[in-house]
């Protein structure tokens, strides 16, 4: 499904594909690997304060105890929601067809409505999972702009299209995943 060019000064790779909620899932869990410890530890001082709120207001550790916990559950499911919501935004568009250039046309989406053209430096990184890569935002945010799945690709063109990446993005996992 995947084709790939190669000319003198550019590299392209072309990715045809539709994405489903398991993708989005997919692109939110790797995007929050992205954020570090410190970032985690933002993320749980939402659930921190909400349960201190409920204790001071409650007088009572258990009720805080729950709100902590339910706090905590309702972070987790917000990513499913979000893969939920973009998968049924995602299907009434249909399939997309995304071309990877290593010129400075960067990536073009082109769905069966519309047609966007990103730079690369309108993106801030990359993270690559099992399953797909997941472009991002630039930083301090690091939203998830797109996700490349990897079954619409053959072995050569997930290579090829990781050299682009690496060449033109910051990787922002950890470690890259393994095969």
């Amino acid at each position: 499904m995947a084709e790939a060019r190669s000319a003198a000064e550019s590299t392209v790779v072309e990715l045809r594909y539709e994405l489903g909620r398991s993708d989005w899932s997919d692109a939110f869990r790797a995007r929050g690997k992205t954020r570090g410890i410190r970032g985690r530890l933002r993320g749980l001082l939402v659930a921190v304060l909400f349960a201190a709120s409920v204790w001071l207001i409650s007088d009572s550790p258990s009720a805080a105890a729950c709100a902590f916990v339910g706090s905590l559950l309702g972070l987790v499911a917000r990513a499913g929601v979000l893969a939920a919501r973009h998968a049924k935004v995602g299907a009434a568009m249909g399939p997309w067809t995304v071309t990877v250039s290593d010129s400075d046309e960067a990536v073009c989406f082109t769905g069966a409505h519309m047609e966007t053209r990103r730079g690369w430096q309108s993106l801030g990184g990359y993270v690559e999972t099992a399953a797909g890569f997941v472009l991002l935002s630039p930083a301090p945010h690091l939203l998830v702009v797109h996700y490349l799945p990897k079954r619409a690709l053959g072995r050569d063109d997930t290579d090829r299209l990781r050299a682009v990446l690496d060449r033109r993005l910051p990787r922002r996992a950890a470690r890259p995943p393994q095969h």
